[in-house]
């Protein structure tokens, strides 16, 4: 049986909210920071981590798929980075490096990156309170096995200062077409950077990326709780979930608006062509359309499912071999219009 991906399923909310992820970085007490390990340390780490998860049930070590990134062609690492698995700081430097994934990709390890490990949990639409529950969870059965470094005063140790505390990262992945075409992306980055938050865009950082998938992390982790971390998180994502909703029903009224959905989805439908970026102009005005009803026949996720599946190294990897740029830009049209059958306006 062929396991669903975290974002192929429904979740709350998720008109705005793609995902909700916690990310946790954690040391163990008697190991130097990977930046100082030696060879047989980051053996240690890996078999330990391997160990660990084997134990946390029976049934977990056949729903972990292991990656020594050493062994890893090119291909695989970018698009393991493409799947949102691991960092392309992680797969930079390979040398002793490992991932750990569950097959919906909702749970990851990441094991001798900048720490020695870097938990990354993801439920689909806005479910903070979930996802943090479930991090907790698998915080403490791998502490029971690893011994991760607490200090009473300070929290948990990491590499970075930034991390420090909570060693606890959580994030809200957006959908804000509405407020990006309204103008309104620049001045909201500048004030929840005021609040301790980063809004950026997910596939090139910019303050108004292709596509307007942002996402919105909150970067304090020391003196507060991981519960305050993610109270504070909801708050300020919750405004924007109320902004972006009013926003798209006041921008579909325009009758220019609508024509540029409906341009749109008629090219993903009838494409012959289609480069990434293009790809993501035309995401954002149709799954806005989908979204207040403009658009017909076609779920959230099948829209999002896309965003994963046409990426450069993953449609690579899935054809069994190497792509030139005109044979991505066919197959991803092909992969599009194939999902956009069933869709129609209103």
């Amino acid at each position: 049986m062929i396991s669903r991906k975290w974002y192929e399923t429904e979740g709350p909310d998720r008109d705005v909210v793609l995902g909700s992820r916690a990310c946790l970085i954690r040391n163990m007490t008697d190991l130097p920071f990977p930046s100082r390990m030696s060879r047989s340390d980051m053996e240690r780490s890996r078999m330990r981590v391997e160990h660990a998860l084997c134990r946390l049930n029976p049934a977990v070590k056949e729903k972990f798929s292991c990656v020594d990134l050493e062994e890893c062609d090119e291909c695989t690492a970018v698009s393991l980075v493409e799947q949102q698995l691991c960092t392309p700081e992680f797969i930079a430097k390979p040398t002793g490096r490992s991932l750990f994934y569950s097959a919906d990709g909702g749970i990851s390890i990441m094991v001798n990156g900048a720490d020695h490990l870097h938990l990354q949990l993801v439920q689909p639409g806005y479910q903070l309170d979930e996802t943090l529950s479930l991090a907790d969870k698998l915080d403490t059965m791998l502490d029971r096995c690893l011994r991760f470094a607490f200090h009473n005063d300070v929290g948990y140790l990491t590499q970075s200062l930034t991390d420090l505390g909570t060693g606890m990262v959580p994030t809200l992945q957006l959908h804000l077409p509405a407020l990006q075409q309204g103008g309104a992306m620049e001045r909201l980055s500048r004030d929840v950077a005021q609040l301790g938050f980063s809004l950026r865009g997910i596939f090139d950082g910019a303050v108004e990326p292709a596509g307007a998938v942002y996402e919105l992390t909150n970067r304090i982790t020391l003196g507060i709780s991981e519960k305050n971390e993610i109270q504070n998180l909801k708050s300020i994502g919750r405004q924007l979930i109320d902004r972006e909703r009013y926003a798209r029903t006041d921008l579909l009224k325009a009758v220019e608006v609508q024509e540029a959905v409906s341009r749109s989805l008629a090219m993903m439908e009838s494409a012959r062509m289609l480069e990434f970026r293009e790809f993501l102009k035309l995401y954002a005005n149709v799954r806005m359309g989908l979204c207040v009803g403009f658009v017909k026949g076609l779920r959230t996720e099948q829209l999002d499912s896309l965003l994963f599946a046409v990426q450069p190294a993953t449609m690579a990897l899935r054809s069994g071999k190497p792509l030139t740029p005109q044979q991505r830009q066919t197959r991803r049209a092909q992969l599009v219009s194939s999902t956009l059958v069933p869709a129609r306006e209103i």
